[in-house]
């Protein structure tokens, strides 16, 4: 019985020491569209490169492993890719990320279909990135962005 409890008693310490290391401050990175181009490809498909502005708001350096992102306009997901050549991003500041990505094309004539129909000066958008760390302690984290994008 004596063993049990030990045993019962070291399994505790453990448990409330893992979590003693979670820093309860951490707030999840932002993840922010600066720039769309249209890449120089002699594809058919639609290629753009997608500058996206990843800021820490922490004091710990993030190591990401890479990145997952799909970029919606007015409901309809036109964009989506994936990086993975992601520099340490240091604490208390950004780094601008630039991905290639090919556009869905169907949804692409949809969202083009549905623009000339559209009145607003604005569409919004909604950008979500999952972030992958290679930390134990910090998972995967998921990012969503929202706003409105001038047709003008």
């Amino acid at each position: 019985m004596k063993s049990h409890l030990l045993a019962l008693l070291s399994l505790t310490c453990l448990i409330f020491g893992g979590c003693a290391t979670i820093d309860p401050d951490y707030e999840r990175p932002k993840v922010d569209v600066v720039g769309i181009t249209k890449s120089d490809t002699d594809t058919a498909a639609l290629q753009f490169t997608i500058q996206l502005r990843i800021v820490n708001p922490n004091a710990e350096t993030i190591q990401l492993k890479g990145l997952y992102y799909e970029l919606s306009l007015d409901g309809i997901d036109v964009v989506n890719g994936t990086a993975n050549n992601i520099p340490p991003i240091e604490g208390y500041s950004d780094v601008v990320v630039s991905v290639s990505s090919a556009a869905n094309l169907v949804n692409s004539v949809r969202l083009a279909a549905r623009m000339m129909d559209a009145t607003a000066g604005e569409i919004p958008y909604e950008l979500r990135a999952k972030l992958g760390t290679s930390s134990k302690w910090m998972p995967a984290t998921t990012v969503t962005e929202t706003g409105m994008i001038p047709l003008r």
